[in-house]
């Protein structure tokens, strides 16, 4: 057998700038690399497509049923699934899946299952953007077999894993049917179960427990619905389920990721949740955090969360916005594409407020429980970032004087770009900012990933970055790119697409300079550098220092030995499961940021 080629995670997490679709179960593959059903070719095609869908094999009859699926509340695809019960009550079925934001995927899928709802076999064939793609595993004997089809040649793959196997792939609901149908309702509990997911070749194991009986609606009818709560037990990643009297699926909900999967009509009794302030022990203070919404320039909703702690000796406490980074982080700096809690901005509130210092952190747009506004430049983020400094400037208990902007590596490319629209900011906090172009850093990141792959022949990583650089070049001067045929790097060519399916940032994004960003600033600046950084090079943060230097500019700067681009500590640079560690973020950082505000302050 071939060992896997696997690609690596912080490239991943690079690009998730670039792309959210709906990965349920990405932060396990991404903890022991991912090898995704976008590195391989189809196969080829078969003709005959929908002889199962329309009649299933077997002697029972074909049975159908539609989903939907919806990120951020909004539809980005459907599933249609047919079935059919055979001899000894063996299940065979396909599913016919189409997602359209934020890039184009048809997928069919094709399987059969034991009478326990156990996998035997899987096959599904995609088109991800025009790109074909295909894959297929047999389960059997504690392995699980998988073939992978690429430029025509088949590629052989073992995995062990103890049987009987679940299925439960990313975007297939009645995958999930399976798993609450094999659920034992006479020994109760929490049960676990063994699972695999095709598309990361990754097994694991899921916690599955019922929770009793919720109301809600289908097809306009009031009805009860019995609610499971599955945990994978890696990562922590919570998911909902429910299923109607008779035990058929309604509906999968994925709180962390805004993902839902559900028929035509379902829906929870909607209770809004109020908005709630929780009270606690902060070092010697007593702190209150708040929970609100803050309008943003263009009149979009934006969620956030106000620490706010109580000093007797002063009436107005100095305050911190602090902004998340690339992608889909939320407010607390966890995001959507890991699955797992990182909690970077929300252990820095927590430590500023044991100083006697304010913070506020928020959603961005398109994140957690802020409004969605699709596609947006780079200037949205930075005007939410004033927006948000603004508001917490009016707070009662806050000294509008003494307000900072912290970013965390993208976010310090807004925290530079809002001082303007902030011009009362006391100083900034740049924490892992990105020195390099982003257009440089692109090219850099897919070099030193194709220079490991030895997968992928000269020639076409050769062609694939000249058809990257014209990509580049068209977005920044603000026309419409050209894709050619697809190249022979199917790993990577999602950097492209996604390049292109969010024009409106990335072209803005491609001419920021974050040298003239820096250059600009009149205001104190702390730099704070992650030793292990594989995402910002330590480069980008002495770049920084002597840049500062050079222009007599009031700066001081940290780099803290021995952890990663989240400041957690780490063994080396590709210590993956530093990210997803419960350790606490950096004391040193910590200290840093405190005696920054301290001294700009005067306290």
């Amino acid at each position: 057998m071939k060992s896997i080629d696997y690609r690596s995670f912080f490239f991943f997490t690079f690009l998730a700038l670039l792309l959210s679709l709906p990965l349920i179960f990405s932060s396990n593959a991404a903890a022991r690399g991912s090898s995704d059903l976008s590195s391989v070719q189809a196969a080829p095609e078969k003709k005959e497509k929908k002889s199962i869908a329309s009649k299933a094999p077997g002697t029972g009859k074909s049975v159908s049923r539609s989903y939907v699926f919806s990120q951020n509340s909004m539809p980005i695809g459907k599933e249609k699934y047919f079935y059919a019960h055979g001899k000894d009550n063996c299940l065979s079925a396909t599913a016919e899946i189409n997602i359209s934001v934020p890039v184009r995927v048809d997928l069919l899928q094709s399987y059969a299952l034991a009478a326990d709802g156990s996998i035997v076999s899987y096959s599904a064939a995609a088109e991800v953007m025009g790109e074909k793609q295909a894959l297929s595993c047999v389960f059997k004997d504690d392995e699980i077999k998988v073939k992978i089809f690429r430029k025509g040649t088949e590629e052989n793959i073992a995995l062990r894993s103890a049987m009987p196997v679940y299925i439960l792939d990313n975007m297939n609901a009645n995958n999930f049917q399976h798993i609450i149908g094999a659920y034992s309702h006479k020994k109760g509990g929490t049960q676990s179960f063994k699972i695999f997911v095709p598309q990361k070749l990754m097994a694991g194991e899921l916690a599955l427990e019922k929770k009793g009986f919720v109301k809600g609606r289908l097809a306009g009818k009031s009805k009860e619905f019995l609610e499971y709560r599955a945990v994978e037990k890696k990562s922590g990643l919570e998911i909902f389920i429910y299923a109607d009297n008779s035990g058929a699926l309604a509906g999968v909900v994925v709180p962390l990721q805004k993902f839902s999967m559900y028929l035509e009509g379902f829906e929870l009794d909607k209770t809004v949740k109020p908005l709630e302030t929780r009270e606690f022990t902060a070092g010697k203070f007593k702190a209150k955090e708040s929970e609100l919404y803050f309008k943003a320039k263009d009149g979009m909703k934006l969620y956030a969360k106000i620490t706010l702690p109580s000093d007797p000796k002063i009436a107005r406490v100095p305050g911190v916005v602090l902004i998340a980074g690339s992608g889909p982080t939320d407010h607390n700096g966890n995001s959507a594409i890991l699955g797992s809690t990182i909690n970077t901005l929300r252990d820095i509130s927590e430590r500023l407020a044991a100083e006697g210092i304010a913070s506020m952190r928020y959603d961005k747009r398109n994140t957690g429980n802020s409004d969605l506004s699709g596609d947006s430049p780079f200037s949205s983020y930075v005007s939410d970032a004033v927006s948000a400094f603004n508001f917490f400037s009016a707070r009662e208990g806050i000294d509008a004087d003494s307000i900072f902007l912290l970013g965390h590596s993208e976010g310090g490319l807004i925290a530079m770009s809002a001082v303007s629209g902030a011009p009362k900011a006391r100083g900034v906090v740049l924490m892992a900012a990105p020195y390099t172009p982003f257009d440089k850093l692109i090219l850099e990141q897919v070099k030193y990933n194709l220079d490991y792959s030895v997968s992928v022949s000269s020639s076409d990583k050769n062609e694939f970055l000249n058809q990257l650089s014209d990509v580049i070049k068209r977005l920044k001067s603000g026309r419409s790119p050209k894709l050619k045929g697809t190249v022979n790097v199917p790993s990577m060519d999602v950097v492209l697409k996604s390049l292109v399916s969010q024009p409106e940032f990335v072209s803005e994004y491609l001419n920021i300079v974050p040298e003239k960003l820096a250059s600009a600033l009149k205001k104190p600046v702390l730099l704070i550098a992650a030793e292990l950084d594989s995402q910002v090079p330590v480069s980008d943060f002495s770049a920084y220092c002597d840049l500062f230097a050079k222009k007599g500019k009031r700066f001081s700067r940290l780099l803290v030995p021995g952890v990663n681009h989240v400041f957690k500590p780490a063994k080396a640079k590709n210590d993956v499961s530093s990210y997803l560690s419960a350790a606490p973020l950096s004391p040193a950082a910590l200290d840093a940021v405190r005696d920054f505000i301290k001294e700009c302050c005067g306290r």
